[in-house]
């Protein structure tokens, strides 16, 4: 990702910011709310410094179809083409994500944003193993067997 890309909202984007439909992490909202299509980058990551890894968030909400490269070289051409996210992986990211932020709230906000930017269901079923010892850390065993139950029911 080049820091001279600029990026613009999609019309999903801008229905993203008046709906909350997708119940975006705080964070990734923010950075949404954010782009103006005229901000580069480097200016992000500077007004943003706090946010941490912006090259991640955005690459989440670009995934998500919320965002998209307006000018410059936001996504240099790679040598290998990105696959395209189906709608199913879509949505099992999107449940995902919002199960573990319902289950531990803004300690796993990190965690949901990976989620939610898998590009594989082999990338996303790492991120649920990860998820898995998380939630037993910090609810219990009892709770991470409810929580990897649920992830099952999610995953089908």
């Amino acid at each position: 990702m080049d820091k001279t890309g600029v990026y613009s909202k999609t019309p999903k984007g801008h229905q993203e910011i008046r709906e909350r439909s997708l119940k975006l992490p705080p964070k990734l909202r923010q950075l949404l709310i954010m782009i103006d299509g005229e901000s580069d980058v480097a200016t992000l990551m500077e007004r943003l410094e706090a946010m941490g890894d912006i090259r991640s968030h955005l690459s989440a909400l670009e995934h998500l179809d919320l965002i998209e490269a307006s000018g410059g070289a936001a996504n240099p051409p790679s040598s290998v083409a990105a696959e395209p996210a189906d709608d199913a992986l879509q949505e099992t990211r999107r449940n995902l994500s919002h199960l573990l932020l319902d289950s531990l709230g803004p300690n796993a906000e990190s965690l949901a944003m990976k989620i939610e930017g898998a590009r594989s269901r082999e990338e996303l079923l790492g991120h649920c193993e990860t998820s898995f010892a998380m939630v037993q850390d910090l609810l219990g065993k009892a709770r991470a067997d409810a929580y990897r139950t649920r992830v099952r029911d999610i995953l089908g």
